[in-house]
């Protein structure tokens, strides 16, 4: 009668009574030989023949020559990439080197997110391409979570003769015994979410590339801070340009965020009408003005012309910053306690609203503004009239604690002077802990010697030369 045939656990047919045969039938250390060549082949074929049988996952598994090496290719689909984290998984290698063979360099964050979070196994980094590389990570004693930083700076490839521009590097944030790192990109775009895994980096910077660079668009930034949950600083570097705004932008929750940094962008109102950050403390906005106008906005409330009729530079990046930072004082409510606006302006109703609702502000910092006497005015103590029942005195930013004035050539000196003095004779007497202990008005040219003498007089040595 003929043999009948089934197939083992271990996945390799057999007759009744009879020897095995074929592949099954080969010793390990020829089999462990077949495995290497396909390794050679393709680094991630451990992972198949990880699967074939229980045999095969035992003899891999107790074989850490065969995870040594991880060849990623940009010319595979990026989601079948994220097979490599399975890979650094399940390897039973201490350390592995990792090799990158890419013809475009935005791949590499892609391809690198899913073992980022085991680079301290890295051994080496290689890249392959149009010119080689190769880093000795092993040698800089990174781990996961001193990986802290990501730079993306927007570099345009083809228009750069140099043939070894750099496309990745990792270097130490301080010089001076900080344990952290940052990684460096140089790509051409911001990398969409939907091409890697979530990222752990905490602080995150993503700079333009200037008048002849590239750029980007703010839904592209939004949508790449998504993928970065537990980020706690953003720094966006920008180049002012008066291009369309792809729309719809998403709205991005930012829980861990702390430090915000716009600079040198029309996108200030984009970015802040689209973050939801609870938790922000830290607000610096450089560099937004601008003398030409902006692509129309959908309308809003507080759109309307400034009632204050003040005089302005920069009208149009005015109103673009304003209308952002209510968008987010209304979305999040953050107890937002230092406030830096440099060169970066409003209008005269956007200061008050902000005034009004930053009640945890401790130190307010503003270079080149034109913002009028009304504006200095808001900081006086609001007395209520004589004739009303509610005796109660309000004051706005009522944790200020530092104020400097940079350059504001649109005040007057008395009106500095008489809103502060009012200021810190009340809050003196009646909130002493929270009164202002460090003033500097520099550069301002209606501030004249005079009026510090008079200021002084209030305020003694908390006003700074």
């Amino acid at each position: 009668m003929a043999a009948t045939t089934h197939i083992e656990s271990d996945g390799v047919s057999q007759g009744e009574g009879s020897t095995a045969t074929g592949i099954g039938a080969l010793p390990a250390e020829l089999l462990l030989e077949i495995f290497r060549h396909c390794v050679a082949y393709e680094s991630l074929s451990v992972l198949i023949l990880h699967n074939v049988s229980w045999w095969w996952r035992d003899l891999i598994e107790t074989s850490p020559s065969l995870w040594k090496v991880i060849a990623l290719r940009d010319s595979a689909h990026m989601v079948a990439d994220r097979r490599a984290a399975i890979w650094a998984e399940r390897c039973k290698a201490p350390n592995y080197d990792v090799e990158l063979n890419i013809g475009d360099p935005d791949n590499i964050l892609p391809l690198l997110s899913p073992l980022l979070q085991s680079i301290d196994r890295w051994k080496k980094l290689r890249l392959r391409g149009k010119q080689d590389a190769e880093i000795a990570v092993d040698e800089l004693g990174l781990t996961s979570d001193t990986l802290t930083h990501l730079h993306l700076c927007l570099y345009d490839y083809e228009q750069s003769d140099v043939e070894d521009d750099p496309k990745i590097t990792f270097s130490s944030i301080s010089p001076e015994g900080d344990p952290n790192y940052a990684l460096s990109l140089w790509v051409t775009r911001v990398p969409s979410p939907k091409t890697f895994v979530p990222l752990r980096f905490v602080h995150v910077t993503i700079a333009e590339g200037g008048i002849t660079g590239l750029h980007t668009q703010p839904k592209y930034i939004l949508e790449f801070l998504s993928a970065c949950p537990e980020l706690e600083s953003f720094f966006f570097c920008g180049w002012h340009h008066d291009g369309r705004i792809t729309r719809p932008l998403p709205v991005v929750s930012l829980p861990n965020l702390v430090t915000l940094h716009l600079k040198s962008t029309c996108f200030a109102r984009a970015l802040l009408s689209s973050i939801h950050a609870p938790n922000l403390q830290n607000l610096f906005l450089s560099h937004l003005n601008v003398n030409f106008q902006l692509h129309t906005e959908p309308y809003e409330v507080g759109d309307s012309e400034d009632e204050a009729g003040d005089y302005s530079q920069s009208p149009w990046s005015d109103q673009a910053t304003g209308m952002g930072l209510r968008k987010l004082i209304h979305r999040s409510n953050p107890p937002i306690r230092v406030l830096e606006m440099d060169f970066c302006d409003m209008r005269t109703k956007d200061f008050r609203y902000v005034f009004d609702r930053l009640t945890q502000l401790e130190d307010f910092h503003i270079v080149a503004s034109d913002m009028s006497d009304k504006v200095m005015d808001m900081l006086r103590p609001i007395v209520p009239p004589a004739d009303s029942e509610d005796r109660t005195v309000r004051l706005r930013l009522p944790l200020l604690r530092k104020l400097r004035l940079t350059n504001c050539q649109r005040l007057s000196g008395q009106a500095i002077v008489n809103a502060l003095t009012a200021r810190v004779r009340w809050t003196d007497r009646e909130f002493p802990a929270w009164t202002l202990v460090d003033v500097t008005i520099s550069g301002c040219d209606g501030f004249s010697l005079l009026d510090r003498a008079e200021l002084s007089l209030s305020l003694g040595n908390r006003l700074r030369l």
